[in-house]
């Protein structure tokens, strides 16, 4: 159990250093976003938005996975429950059949290439964010499909 905390510790260490790169990214988005080049203001707020929502999911999704590993360090309970849960043969097909990470990397890549090409054109970035939801789309199908088959 000794080795699963300090791998724990090393995520906890690797999504605060996330926190930290998302919240610069988002600042240097700002300032990009204050020089793009748009003719009419909607794109450039609803892109400004959308960048903002992106970065707010991210941080809440991160917090909320930082939490649950602190307070795991913290509980032995907790650890071993994690443990149990992170180490499900059950779950883990599922993810393997569903092809988790790389649908998670591409979805990941998509949008955050939406939320940088958003400075530069709006054309390309309604193209990447609808790119990116057809992705999700796809991956929430295939894992309600292995959830129901398995």
């Amino acid at each position: 159990m000794q080795e699963y905390a300090k791998k724990l510790k090393i995520r906890l260490i690797l999504m605060c250093c996330a926190l930290l790169g998302t919240c610069a990214a988002l600042i240097v988005s700002s300032h990009l976003a204050a020089a793009g080049n748009f003719s009419l203001d909607y794109p450039k707020d609803f892109i400004a938005g959308f960048q903002t929502g992106i970065a707010t999911g991210l941080f809440g999704i991160l917090i909320f996975f930082a939490v649950r590993y602190a307070l795991a360090l913290k509980n032995e309970k907790r650890l071993k429950k994690l443990y149990i849960a992170e180490t499900d043969e059950r779950k883990a097909l599922i993810m393997q059949k569903s092809g988790s990470i790389c649908l998670n990397v591409s979805m990941f890549g998509l949008m955050l290439a939406a939320a940088i090409a958003g400075n530069f054109d709006s054309r390309v970035f309604f193209s990447l964010v609808g790119a990116g939801l057809f992705v999700s789309l796809v991956r929430g199908a295939l894992k309600l499909f292995y959830n129901k088959k398995y």
